[in-house]
């Protein structure tokens, strides 16, 4: 007989929603969703795609669902979830980007929340890496499906690894860029981007094996008077690299004020 499938409550039908919902399905994953009628022309597709509910409300999502998975926009969440009226039954998943654990809880007056943060893209294929806090062995399975899970042991340690979600989506910015040089110097688009991602992909998986640190690899490949050290050097004196830590700091000093 067929395992049960358990139904979680999409609070918030966006590109995020259509990314988890893609990964759980490619690999028959025992959860079925109820989607928030929020984003009709989205939510169409999904139901249309997945065979998925809409829910009638976001209360009667929250009335038929007890795992809500909430990924909003942050600019009005808050907002929104003041609004409803949450069940004890009710278990918080929410990938609000730069909203705190605590402020949920005090928003929605619910004890179970959990927070979590994932590149998206990647856990459509189901290759993307996932925070969670606190511990909760039902999320932890959910998003097992997802890609790697990386739990977090205090919300101050989930606050920083979360930046990670900002440092995502940039590096494909920085992806595009760095190709964008080649194809200006005449190589052609597809092969500008083959190139640089396959040269990336290689580092990476090659650094994941490896049991040496970042530190260690860079001592062998960045030879001195060598190609990597002058590059290095040159984005080091316009403060290129620098920028990326502001950068991180900016948004975690954000999201600390947004307590």
């Amino acid at each position: 007989m067929p395992k049960a499938l358990k139904k979680i409550g999409i609070l918030g039908a966006g590109q995020l929603a259509e990314f988890i919902i893609t990964g759980i399905d490619k690999v028959s994953a025992p959860f079925d969703f109820m989607l928030s009628p929020r984003s009709h022309e989205r939510g169409l597709k999904l139901k249309n795609k997945f065979n998925l509910e809409i829910a009638e409300s976001n209360q009667h999502l929250l009335d038929s669902c007890d795992m809500v998975f909430i990924c909003l926009p942050s600019n009005n969440s808050l907002s929104i979830l003041g609004d409803l009226n949450f069940r004890k039954e009710n278990s918080i998943l929410s990938a609000i980007a730069g909203i705190t654990r605590a402020a949920i809880c005090r928003t929605t007056n619910c004890k179970a929340v959990h927070t979590s943060m994932m590149p998206g893209y990647a856990n459509a294929s189901n290759k993307g890496p996932s925070l969670l806090f606190p511990e909760n062995s039902e999320w932890h399975e959910f998003l097992s499906f997802l890609g790697p899970v990386f739990e977090c042991k205090t919300e101050k340690e989930f606050n920083v690894a979360a930046i990670i979600g900002a440092v995502s989506g940039a590096s494909f910015v920085l992806f595009e860029t760095l190709s964008k040089w080649f194809e200006n110097n005449n190589l052609s688009s597809k092969f500008s981007q083959n190139l640089l991602l396959e040269t990336l992909k290689g580092n990476i998986e090659i650094a994941l094996e490896s049991d040496e640190t970042l530190s260690e690899i860079i001592s062998k490949v960045a030879t001195p008077g060598g190609i990597t050290e002058s590059l290095v050097n040159q984005l080091d004196q316009k403060e290129a690299l620098s920028s990326w830590l502001e950068g991180m700091d900016t948004i975690l000093n954000n999201n600390s004020s947004k307590k």
